[in-house]
């Protein structure tokens, strides 16, 4: 068996790929993590028949998981089938049907009995972060105006690393945008370790942190009260059972107590930042009120009392600091609307749903071309497109929510009624099999697409709705969508009547139920997006691509390829 094991090994040829930069201290037991960097500490290993030398840096189980992912990679099986397993396998065994899962798709931390020094590892450790070519971001930012819309850049897709609006996440810590002083995260899933790679590549790992979070990886609060004394957290445990905590907020505070606030796509773990696309909003930077603040430092878009009003809701002590911050803040450069769903039950006039709050928004300030002529193009020829990396239970027809709830409020402008049975198109955008199959990773592409089989069976007229995935202009096609964007588009396909980017994927819990009869709808989970509207850019339409006709000089970012392509007959969307 050693020998097998030795042959296998010294038959790798992974030259293509670069050496993981954490050398013996790399903790990772990811698939992704051992496709992309080398691991030469490993092969000697199996060479040796998986002896694990003593005096490493990590617990020698963690060498073993490694061991048995790489062999997984390697297709190393052993030459008898009828073998009985070592002790090695048994133990890797629940790791690896762990990792499998949907939800697990990061790093495990240490078994508790384990007596680890993981984070002090990392001490010493060359991080495994990158830099955007520009290491000016604040440069980057002011190229981006008006909008400060950026998209994650995709390794394996090199391009994307040179457009002027790609980042990684550690260009949001560049100290060109200032002196950091302490940092809000708020989101889904966060993998604390790979987090804090990210701070200790900016030097700034030691700063207060607050972060509040849905999911919990394994040990993930021991190892913070352990290791990181300079951490305050809160884990949102849902009392709906089908709600999740999915917002994605970072506030952070500069050494002159200005303020900026990132609105994004991403969990906070290495897979969302470097495998997925994803959309982000970075806000200006936001100074500290004084007596010369105007209207107690309020936005045109109210976005400084949405906030406040959206971080009330969670009613935990660790916000209390920053609901301060926030009051003494100066928002008046905003010009986006902040767009917040909360569990719960919310009414037309409230803040805690995408579908009223669309609605309303909309209703107010969106423009839309009148039908003067029978040959004018009209309202309704600007259709509504929708996509996000997720799709819930929408009802036996397309009347039941989708039409009737969700079109209602991205179907609404300034010229017409909200009506229950819009005439608006409207089209969806999601990957499907054949999109995933030739990503990037193969099927591992479509980890972030969790769209239950057997809700699509229970749904199949929504077929009629869908698209592909492209992005080829951009180079993000076999990069799979974790971004969430709904939009209107001109019947020419270059001007958009408004924006929204937020966390929420096409679910009645994320948006709101039916409308009931009081004009109520239930919200289950916690969603914050950003929605731009022209009006408040003093622009009639966004311009996403230039023509001779354009009014306009600023190009909007948009991801994927227009116009769209319908599936095929034989097409079916990427599920689980």
């Amino acid at each position: 068996m050693e020998s097998y094991l030795k042959r296998k090994a010294d038959a790798v040829d992974e030259s293509t790929k670069q050496n993981c930069p954490h050398g013996e201290k790399c903790y990772r037991r990811n698939i992704h993590h051992f496709k992309e960097y080398q691991h030469p500490h490993l092969l000697d290993y199996l060479k040796k028949g998986e002896d694990i030398p003593h005096n490493l840096p990590q617990p020698k189980n963690v060498y073993l998981e490694q061991l048995k992912v790489l062999k997984d990679i390697l297709k190393i099986k052993p030459p008898d089938s009828n073998q009985p397993q070592t002790s090695a396998e048994r133990s890797t065994k629940k790791f690896k049907d762990t990792n499998s899962s949907n939800v697990a798709r990061s790093s495990k931390f240490p078994e508790k009995k384990e007596k680890t020094t993981i984070y002090q590892s990392l001490k010493g450790a060359t991080s495994s972060t990158s830099f955007s070519s520009d290491d000016s971001m604040l440069k980057r930012w002011d190229r981006n105006a008006p909008y400060y819309i950026f998209f994650t850049t995709i390794p394996k897709s090199p391009p994307t690393l040179k457009h002027k609006n790609s980042i990684t996440f550690t260009d949001i810590l560049c100290p060109s945008l200032g002196k950091l002083k302490c940092t809000l995260q708020i989101n889904f899933m966060i993998d604390v370790m790979w987090l804090m790679e990210q701070y200790k590549a900016r030097n700034v790992s030691s700063l207060p942190m607050t972060i509040l979070y849905g999911y919990e990886f394994p040990q993930m609060e021991e190892f913070m009260d352990k290791y990181l004394k300079q951490v305050t957290y809160h884990q949102m445990k849902m009392k709906d059972p089908f709600g999740i905590h999915h917002s994605k907020v970072g506030i952070y505070v500069y050494d002159d107590d200005s303020l900026r606030v990132v609105i994004s796509t991403a969990n906070l773990y290495y897979e969302d930042w470097n495998h997925y696309n994803q959309g982000l909003w970075l806000s200006p930077r936001c100074p500290p009120m004084t007596e010369n603040s105007v209207n107690n430092g309020e936005s045109p878009t109210r976005f400084k009392s949405d906030l406040l009003c959206y971080l009330k809701t969670y009613g935990v002590p660790c916000l209390k600091p920053w609901i301060e911050r926030v009051e003494k803040t100066d928002f008046s450069q905003i010009r986006v609307f902040l767009v917040t769903s909360t569990p719960g039950k919310h009414y037309p006039d409230d803040k805690g749903s995408h579908v009223h709050t669309v609605a309303r928004l909309l209703k107010k300030h969106c423009n839309l071309p009148a039908k003067t002529t029978p040959e004018s193009e009209g309202p309704s020829s600007w259709g509504v497109i929708a996509q996000s990396s997720s799709i819930g239970s929408l009802g036996k027809t397309a009347g039941d929510w989708l039409r009737s709830t969700f079109l209602r409020s991205l179907a609404a402008h300034k010229a017409a009624s909200l009506t229950t049975n819009p005439n608006a198109t409207l089209s969806f955008v999601f990957p499907t099999v054949d999109n995933v199959m030739t990503g990037h990773f193969g099927p591992e592409s479509g980890g972030c697409l969790p769209y239950a089989k057997n809700v699509n069976e229970k749904q199949r007229w929504f077929q009629d709705y869908l698209h592909q995935w492209k992005a080829d202009r951009l180079q993000r096609s076999r990069a799979m969508p974790h971004i969430k964007s709904y939009t209107r588009v001109s019947p020419c396909l270059t001007k958009l009547a408004y924006y929204l980017l937020t966390s929420a994927n096409l679910s009645k819990s994320a948006w709101g139920g039916n409308i009931q009869k009081d004009q109520g709808v239930y919200i289950r989970s916690y969603e914050v997006g950003v929605l731009f509207l022209p009006e408040l850019f003093e622009e009639e339409y966004f311009e996403i691509s230039q023509t001779l006709s354009s009014k306009n000089s600023n190009v909007f970012p948009f991801m994927y390829d227009l116009p769209l392509t319908p599936y095929k007959s034989d097409d079916y969307p990427w599920c689980n």
